[in-house]
């Protein structure tokens, strides 16, 4: 019996711990995923936050522009995102931001993505009057190297 008992107690104990990990594991990665979603939205400031309505009055004014097309939920934005604003940083190339969130609800936001090609996230592209000039081929999978040379060259 005491075998039987010796042998039933470390099995208990291991059951029930692998069940209170498992129930962690849910909690643990919903916190991780709002410390990025966090992260995110903090490296954003430092991008100039913009809207369609000031897209479209710099493209009639003639201006020449980046502008970085993410969203917060997405995580191969928050891992550009990062690279980006270090190359922007590093060589001071100033980067527009458009927030992607809301695509689905947007009507102009929608039209705008569509007319300009942006099907996915993250996307980068250079704009000079009216037109999309260049975008970074396969940002999510894009090294500070390939983003240094889309922004210098």
């Amino acid at each position: 019996m005491s075998k039987k008992l010796a042998v039933l107690l470390p099995l208990s104990f291991l059951l029930l711990c692998s069940k209170a990990t498992k129930a962690e594991a849910p909690q643990n990665l919903a916190l991780n995923e709002a410390q990025a979603i966090l992260a995110y939205k903090q490296n954003s400031h430092y991008f100039k936050q913009t809207s369609i309505a000031k897209l479209q009055m710099m493209m009639v004014k003639g201006d020449q522009f980046y502008l970085y097309t993410g969203r917060a939920t997405c995580p191969h934005c928050r891992v550009f995102s990062s690279k980006l604003l270090q190359v922007a940083q590093h060589y001071k190339v100033p980067i527009y931001y458009l927030d992607s969130e809301n695509t689905s609800l947007d009507l102009t936001l929608r039209h705008f993505r569509t007319h300009y090609g942006i099907m996915t996230v993250p996307n980068l592209s250079f704009f000079q009057s009216n037109q999309l000039i260049k975008s970074l081929d396969k940002p999510s999978q894009a090294h500070k190297e390939d983003i240094k040379h889309f922004l210098l060259q």
